[in-house]
């Protein structure tokens, strides 16, 4: 059994009663139970199933005690993690935005969000579909609406996937705006989150077998990764089951090696934010991660992002959780065309319609995308020469003319033919 090494280097230089809060790893739940019985005076916060574990408050004298447990194969940190984005800056009003070119909209596409619960109070996600869940109970649909005016990340993250405001065109302004959600509310009155947090949700997937297509985890920790620790590994093994995770890079740059966990996990999509000129502002986090591996996968716009919640309320937001909720809309899109398509056959798609952000390649990743070259790639974007609303409109338009022509025209022969008489 070990201490996780980027663990023990950050203890080693503090104070015996210095006290962590950490998570033991076992090699299976046997393991765990039989540590249990040994330790039957040991206090702990709570179990996790998924990867044998559970997690406690230590003093570091206590930790390297313990670092000779036979049982126990790794100890390290129950790292705090934070959401990934920027205050909101400005509360404007609305705007006209553009038409969606994209004929799907990610019907029956199930994407699960990690976060501080979506609030569906606000018109802009009002009617989405979504079930909702705590960490120990589950909440009914009808009881989704909360009466809190509170504008959660949560919210954020959905009204940026699936915003149901019309653009003039009247069509969604969502990228994504048919997707089922299920709502992982990890929410607390401390507003602190944990790697356990994260891994009592994996648990709950697992064991009620809730029916995930792509999972948006919005949180990453401060702390630099090599994708070895507790939480990246678990991603990589949900992605082994089939399920497209999603992360930010984090709002900790400029500097290199800023990705945090998850992040820093070796399957999961980790996307860093760009402004509108294409190039990656100071917050988003850089890689490569601490094992040199190149990170943020890709980027999407995350600087000043204008988002709508009400007919008076809109939102102007940077963060690379932006970004990734819009990396979100895009891959539902083709999990709505394609629901067995994974993770690497995703990746092939963007290296065949990537931009070059001329940055460094362990900065940039894999670049940008040109949605309409990804979409294209499987024919699922489409030049719209008029939308059926502006033909309908535009034909009933062209209709009334030609009906007051027409009286026109009856009622001068009419009088016309009455006058000869």
């Amino acid at each position: 059994m070990t201490i996780y090494s980027l663990f023990k280097e950050k203890i080693t230089s503090q104070p015996k009663n210095q006290q962590y809060r950490v998570i033991f790893s076992f090699k299976d739940l046997s393991n765990r139970e039989k540590f249990l019985e040994k330790n039957k005076d040991l206090k702990f916060l709570g179990k996790i199933d998924f990867i044998p574990s559970i997690y406690l408050n230590l003093e570091k004298a206590q930790i390297i005690n313990y670092e000779k447990a036979k049982l126990v194969e790794k100890i390290e940190e129950d790292q705090k993690l934070f959401l990934s984005m920027l205050d909101v800056l400005e509360v404007l009003e609305i705007n006209d935005y553009k038409n969606s070119q994209i004929s799907y909209t990610g019907k029956k596409v199930n994407v699960g969000i990690i976060d501080d619960g979506i609030n569906k109070n606000f018109t802009s996600i009002s009617n989405i579909n979504s079930k909702q869940y705590f960490l120990n109970e589950i909440v009914k649909d009808n009881d989704l609406k909360n009466i809190k005016k509170e504008i959660t990340h949560g919210t954020i993250m959905a009204s940026v996937i699936s915003n149901r405001f019309k653009n003039v065109d009247d069509n969604y302004i969502g990228i994504a705006p048919n997707v089922n959600y299920i709502d992982f509310n990890i929410s607390n009155s401390d507003q602190k989150y944990y790697f356990s947090n994260i891994l009592q949700v994996f648990d709950k997937i697992i064991k009620e077998n809730i029916d995930i297509d792509i999972l948006l985890i919005s949180l990453i920790t401060k702390d630099c990764s090599d994708g070895k620790d507790i939480l990246s590994l678990a991603c990589d093994q949900l992605v082994n089951k089939g399920i497209i995770i999603i992360c930010p890079a984090g709002n900790f740059g400029p500097d290199p090696y800023t990705i945090g966990s998850p992040g820093a996990a070796e399957k999961v999509f980790t996307i860093g934010a760009l402004t509108k000129n294409l190039t990656i502002p100071n917050f988003s986090g850089r890689g490569p991660t601490l094992d040199n591996r190149t990170k943020p996968n890709i980027y999407f716009h995350g600087s000043n992002v204008i988002i709508p919640l009400s007919n008076n309320l809109r939102l102007r937001v940077s963060g690379t959780s932006v970004s990734a909720s819009i990396g979100v809309g895009l891959i539902a899109l083709i999990k709505e065309f394609d629901p067995k398509i994974t993770y690497n056959d995703i990746i092939g798609l963007i290296k065949k319609s990537r931009i070059n952000l001329n940055y460094d390649p362990k900065d940039q990743g894999l670049g940008s995308v040109k949605i309409t070259d990804l979409f294209r790639e499987l024919d699922l974007y489409h030049e719209k020469l008029s939308t059926y609303n502006y033909l309908t409109k535009r034909s009933l338009i062209l209709s009334i003319e030609c009906l007051i022509v027409f009286i026109i025209i009856f009622y001068f022969f009419y009088f016309f033919n009455s006058w000869q008489f």
